[in-house]
């Protein structure tokens, strides 16, 4: 290391369970998983700006904190709390490591609103529990400055979704966003439910067992154009792919169906009103041709594209470019009163 090079920064990681039980619409108790991934803190340390981050369809907590062969190269929580943030990433409701519906059909009566609901839920405990601290994880009590919301994909909905919910956030960082849904990958029979969202959410158990075959579909195997633009990673090396399958889980359908539908979510959209950023791949699902109209009451709105990038940002060999391009964008919304 060269002599006028910074340490590396130590980064401490805790796993956490939150009962939300009260947030969900079915009999049974509901845990939500969480992991913490922080600096660790000094004694000049000021108040910790936490980035809550929600992970995409099939996609685990976990993404958020990639791992590959012992190496956190393609970690953004890592990326980000060597630069001084906090990272909270959740497992929504009935996914990854968090409780799923017994019977299984059960799940068909959770709706977007309820995983948004038990999201905050589950985020309330968890400031709660990092200004505290938990000795027995190693957390050190640590004082919060502003709460960012980040999502994914599907997370990206679910941000915004908590957002027009209860504002627990004073900025959001959306990768992937759009209203308009992935047409291309859905049949005729839900293009008929654009922009339609109050029939699309009262008609969606039905929905969900005539095109899903339930509330948990299967994965796309194989070389099929769905996967492909969800978890292709292009150029990057087959470790990058090894790595982002480690992250994926099962998906509770109604979820990843709201935001494939145009417009299943675009009245949460129009609630938004604090600063976007939306990062998109140049190779990505969505770009930002229809974003300004997307977020109507959002005066502070950036969009930015990163080369040679598809659907799942880290992955890309240029991912250090994102690193840098989020870290500006933080370091000015950063501390509080500003």
């Amino acid at each position: 290391m060269p002599p006028d090079a910074a340490p590396p920064t130590e980064i401490t990681r805790a796993t956490w369970t939150f009962d939300v039980s009260d947030a969900v619409p079915v009999d049974g108790d509901f845990e939500l998983t969480a992991s913490w991934i922080a600096p660790a803190p000094s004694a000049t340390d000021e108040p910790i700006t936490v980035l809550v981050c929600l992970p995409g369809g099939f996609l685990s907590r976990h993404y958020f904190d990639l791992e590959s062969e012992g190496s956190h190269t393609y970690s953004f929580a890592e990326a980000m709390a060597s630069r001084g943030y906090g990272v909270l990433a959740f497992d929504h409701v009935g996914t990854g490591d968090s409780t799923k519906p017994t019977p299984e059909d059960a799940g068909l009566a959770i709706g977007v609103d309820a995983i948004a609901a038990a999201n905050q839920a589950a985020l309330e405990q968890a400031l709660g529990r990092v200004r505290a601290g938990e000795p027995g994880s190693g957390t050190p009590a640590r004082e919060i400055g502003r709460c960012i919301g980040v999502g994914h994909s599907m997370g990206s909905m679910l941000t915004v979704e908590q957002q027009a919910l209860s504002r627990p956030h004073e900025a959001l960082l959306l990768f992937s966003f759009s209203t308009a849904g992935t047409p291309r990958f859905i049949g005729p029979s839900l293009v008929a439910y654009a922009d339609q969202p109050e029939r699309l959410r009262q008609e969606m158990p039905a929905l969900l067992e005539r095109e899903m075959g339930g509330p948990y579909p299967p994965r796309a195997n194989g070389a099929t154009e769905d996967r492909v633009a969800s978890f292709g990673v292009g150029t990057a090396p087959p470790e990058a792919e090894a790595a982002l399958q480690a992250a994926a889980t099962n998906l509770l359908a109604v979820g990843g169906l709201t935001s494939m539908v145009p417009g299943g979510y675009a009245p949460a959209a129009e609630k938004i009103d604090v600063p976007v950023l939306m990062i998109f791949g140049d190779h990505d699902l969505h770009d930002d041709r229809h974003t300004a109209a997307e977020l109507p009451l959002v005066r502070d709105l950036e969009t930015w594209q990163l080369d040679d990038a598809w659907h799942c940002h880290f992955v890309a060999n240029t991912r250090e470019r994102l690193w840098e391009r989020v870290a500006l964008w933080l370091d000015a919304r950063a501390a509080p009163g500003d």
